[in-house]
C-alpha cells in the first residue's frame, strides 16, 4: 500500500475494530471457553514451515496435535475453518473433519527475503509472485452455511 493511502485505511480499520477484543492467551484456553454456536477462523503456523523464519510465535509438534485434539473435542459446540499447509501429516490429523479442500492463489507482495537482500523494484529487480497452496479444513458442510454472527468474548472482560 502506498504511504499516502495509509491515513484513510487506518481510519477505516480503526472504525471496524472498535468492538473487537484482542486476547493474548493460549489457543486451548480460548477454544475451551467458547460457548455454543460460534464460528472460528483458525490460522496456525504451518506444519512444515521453518518456524523461526516465518513466525514470531511458533508451534512445535505437540502444539499442532494439541490444536487438533481440542478442536475435535469441542467440534460439536461450534463451526470452524482452519487453514494449513498442504502436507500429508495435516491431512491425516484432520481426516475426522467434514471437508478438506485444496486452495491456491498468488501472493501480491514478495516476502521479506527480497527486502533483506536489498532487491528493489526501483533498481530494476522484479521477483516472481509466490503461489500459495493451502488446505481449508472445516467441521461443517460449506454448502449449508446461511449466516454467521460475530464472536464476543465477554467471559474475559
Amino acid at each position: 500500500m502506498r504511504p499516502e493511502n495509509w491515513p484513510k485505511h487506518l481510519r477505516t480499520t480503526s472504525e471496524r475494530l472498535q468492538s473487537v477484543q484482542f486476547l493474548s492467551l493460549d489457543f486451548e484456553e480460548v477454544i475451551e471457553s467458547i460457548e455454543e454456536d460460534f464460528f472460528l477462523f483458525i490460522d496456525p503456523p504451518y506444519f512444515g514451515a521453518d518456524q523461526d523464519k516465518f513466525y514470531s510465535c511458533s508451534f512445535n509438534l505437540d502444539d499442532h496435535y494439541r490444536l487438533n485434539n481440542v478442536l475435535k473435542k469441542n467440534a460439536s459446540k461450534f463451526r470452524f475453518l482452519i487453514t494449513y499447509d498442504n502436507v500429508p501429516e495435516i491431512r491425516e490429523m484432520y481426516q475426522w473433519c467434514t471437508s478438506i479442500q485444496d486452495n491456491q492463489w498468488n501472493y501480491t507482495i514478495s516476502q521479506t527475503d527480497d527486502q533483506k537482500n536489498n532487491r528493489k523494484l526501483a533498481d530494476g529487480y522484479k521477483s516472481n509472485r509466490y503461489q500459495g497452496k493451502e488446505i481449508f479444513i472445516t467441521n461443517y458442510d460449506i454448502n449449508k452455511v446461511s449466516r454467521v454472527e460475530p464472536l464476543e468474548f465477554t467471559k474475559f472482560l
